[in-house]
């Protein structure tokens, strides 16, 4: 039964059962300057119908169909013909105003010519100069015999056993047609595809599942040459890449991962092949994979060892410089790396509890290392504070060793006072990075070139400009050194107060390092779980996965 499947799969690929779902989206010619021309002479077609040459491409999120060429019937004729020649691969021919199927095309040469009746396709279709569509025709044809033959057996309610064996027979038939096929034309387009459809047998000596699916996956792409770049122009092609990754790989950065490298190596030699597999690479992780949790470690990989290693040169400068950016940004942040330390360049902590005394993580002494990072004005966060301390109280009440490093991500210090009174999160180690530097800022008149002191800005229309801390010397401006700094102002006026421009003076918060990149913190809360090394076992999790993080670490 598996193999009829295969066979009805390959029924339909053959069949060409589409929907035209675009414009011409390619230039899909090659750069041969020969001319291709596609003859057709039809039977009892409606005369002024326009068909439409359309063709298989694969793209990186379908097996996409384009269309190519339009030609109208006069006389029960159509030509389609152009100046470049087309690329190899599977086309078709369809009618514009019902969008219905005429008939499908193998492309391997450039003159093409055949004959038909529209009112009865199949037994009339007849191709002059193109042996290869003879031969496609004919295995289509045979394909529905052997199914008409399938469809009356099961009709006959036969006995299972008998049955069985009967439609084993008709496999064994196809196969060895199609075999016989395979065989003759391994030189053109569609020798290569047949050959792209058939199934890969496993041994009946594995019976193992795990071990009859690691017999299937390292077979997999026996039948595909990936260096062969004609197969992007295949109905089947996209849904076997696809299903390679999505269904016969195991949903961890490090497996897919290896698929990745797998799919590259095979490609290796073929420019276009090779910038498709990491394009579509990049396409599943940037749409399916980014925000699954550990995912980023490919983009890491695809990066260090591609980008970074001059293999992607059809990647513009920009598109590199950013990627690139992102990569170096996340990869301390990697699960199964060591979380980054609170210090600054200098290798000092900096990060401070609310008596002012510094703290890292090493300061914590425990199997498992909640790190949080919350907002403590943050309304999303005084609603998940509670549920992850509860959570918490519920591990430690089994006999888990866990403690919790929270990282408040704001610095109005009674805002976080009353944040840790009311969450009740005292036993935590509660920090924050309180560094404050002074900035100045003096008072210009919205309408007049001048400056007034801070002291009598109420009586005048002003807005504040911050000036550099170096043009003030106990909180007032040193006008000179001020306008040789800011030469749009050196004609300015400046309104004294008592013979003296005062500046305003105001502390502000600064961080002591880039902790909000390393660990991604572009909203609050976000939660990680380290290990006794301070390794990262998750990141941005939920208070409920939690426990289910550290029951799946205790299980190995």
């Amino acid at each position: 039964m598996l193999k009829m499947k295969y066979i009805l799969l390959l029924t339909a690929s053959l069949l060409f059962l589409i929907n035209l779902n675009a414009q011409t989206l390619y230039d899909f010619l090659n750069k041969s300057k020969s001319t291709y021309e596609i003859n057709g002479t039809i039977k009892n077609a409606t005369e002024g119908d326009t068909l439409i040459l359309g063709f298989y491409r694969t793209t990186y999120t379908s097996a996409a169909t384009f269309a190519k060429d339009t030609a109208v019937i006069k006389n029960n004729k159509i030509v389609f013909s152009g100046k470049d020649s087309l690329a190899e691969g599977m086309y078709f021919i369809f009618d514009k105003k019902t969008t219905s199927m005429l008939l499908p095309l193998i492309v391997s040469k450039q003159k093409i010519s055949f004959e038909c009746d529209i009112k009865n396709m199949q037994e009339s279709l007849k191709f002059i100069n193109s042996p290869v569509n003879t031969t496609a025709a004919k295995y289509q044809e045979f394909l529905q015999v052997k199914m008409e033959e399938r469809r009356q057996l099961e009709n006959q309610n036969l006995p299972k056993e008998e049955l069985n064996q009967k439609i084993e027979k008709i496999s064994e038939e196809i196969n060895n047609y199609r075999q016989n096929i395979i065989t003759k034309n391994s030189d053109n387009f569609f020798g290569m595809f047949l050959k792209t459809t058939e199934q890969i047998i496993i041994p009946e000596s594995i019976t193992e599942p795990e071990k009859m699916h690691a017999f299937y996956k390292s077979h997999y792409w026996d039948n595909f040459n990936l260096k062969d770049e004609r197969i992007l122009n295949t109905s089947n092609f996209y849904n076997t890449l696809n299903d390679y990754i999505d269904k016969f790989t195991h949903k961890d950065p490090d497996s897919l991962i290896n698929s990745i490298d797998i799919l590259t190596n095979l490609a290796s030699g073929n420019e276009e092949m090779f910038k498709f597999i990491i394009e579509f690479s990049f396409y599943k992780w940037e749409k399916e994979l980014k925000n699954i949790m550990g995912m980023d470690k490919i983009l890491v990989h695809i990066t260090d060892n591609y980008i970074q290693q001059n293999l992607c040169e059809w990647m513009d400068s920009t598109r590199k410089a950013n990627i690139i950016e992102r990569a170096e940004q996340i990869s301390p942040n990697l699960i199964g790396k060591k979380a980054t330390e609170f210090i600054d360049a200098n290798d000092r902590p900096f990060m401070k509890d609310l008596k002012g005394k510094t703290h890292t993580l090493s300061d914590i002494q425990a199997k498992y290392t909640l790190l949080v990072f919350y907002g403590p004005s943050c309304g999303h966060c005084k609603k998940e504070m509670p549920k992850v301390k509860k959570q918490l109280d519920s591990l430690v009440n089994q006999g888990i060793d866990i403690k919790t490093f929270a990282v408040a991500t704001e610095f109005d210090k009674k805002e976080w006072e009353k944040f840790i009174k009311e969450q009740n999160t005292s036993s935590w180690l509660n920090v924050a990075d309180i560094r404050h530097q002074d900035v100045f800022y003096i008072f210009k008149d919205k309408e007049k070139n001048m400056f007034v002191s801070s002291d009598i800005k109420s009586k005048y229309n002003v807005k504040r400009i911050e000036v550099p801390a170096f043009t003030v010397n106990n909180n007032q401006l040193n006008i000179e050194t001020f306008k040789q700094v800011k030469q749009q102002y050196k004609d300015s006026e400046f309104i004294l107060s008592e013979n003296k421009f005062s500046c305003l003076k105001e502390k502000q918060p600064v961080t002591s390092s880039d902790w909000r990149e390393k660990y991604d913190i572009y909203s609050t809360p976000v939660i990680y779980l380290l290990d006794k090394e301070k390794k990262i076992l998750a990141k941005r999790i939920t208070h409920k996965q939690i426990a289910k993080v550290i029951k799946n670490k205790e299980k190995l």
